[in-house]
């Protein structure tokens, strides 16, 4: 059965990575992007991670079980896949939704492929099935969605604040609507 895409505010939840390697790091990464609530504990980070390192928080040591006492979402990515299985029993049984590496079966969600301009965020699923795919199809986004589309975005949802504050309905909005017109003529070629 595929996963239900949904976006979420990372702000408020406190994310656990437990691994240093270029697995963890890359999930690191991408999470760094959207909250700075994260701790990751290793004994050893790879070098990327220190490029993160005034972003997130590097506990250097091995990962304890009640690290995830602290945790809200947690991304099990150590090299142990015995204490990998661990993690999410736990996170399991304390319902904490885990993301285990490489392990579709102990994944209570998946990291999509991410189409990014500013405010405007495409995620890509195959489900687990084949995240090869989801790159193919984030690459072809990527390379056809126009560069300005995040400032057309944050034109269109200027218009729409400055419209409901005046008590107005947006899709009533001459002018939102020819905004929201010219976005999708600017970006039309992205699905063709």
């Amino acid at each position: 059965m595929p996963f239900f895409p949904i976006f979420i505010n990372l702000e408020k939840y406190r994310i656990l990575i437990a691994g240093g390697g270029h697995v963890a790091c890359r999930k690191a990464q991408q999470l760094a992007e959207y909250t700075g609530n994260i701790t990751a504990v290793s004994p050893v980070f790879t070098g990327d991670f220190q490029k993160l390192e005034d972003r997130i928080t590097l506990k250097r040591r091995s990962f304890s079980y009640d690290d995830l006492l602290n945790a809200d979402l947690v991304i099990a990515a150590t090299d142990d896949g015995e204490l990998n299985a661990g993690i999410y029993r736990r996170c399991h049984e304390s319902g904490i939704p885990v993301n285990v590496v490489d392990c579709p079966e102990n994944c209570d969600f998946y990291f999509p492929a991410l189409v990014k301009r500013d405010d405007l965020v495409i995620g890509i699923s195959s489900s687990g099935k084949a995240p090869g795919v989801s790159r193919a199809v984030r690459r072809i986004l990527d390379d056809r969605l126009p560069r300005h589309a995040g400032e057309l975005l944050a034109e269109i949802g200027n218009l729409r604040k400055k419209i409901l504050a005046e008590g107005k309905k947006p899709a009533d909005n001459q002018e939102y609507n020819a905004l929201i017109e010219h976005f999708a003529e600017e970006t039309e070629g992205v699905f063709k």
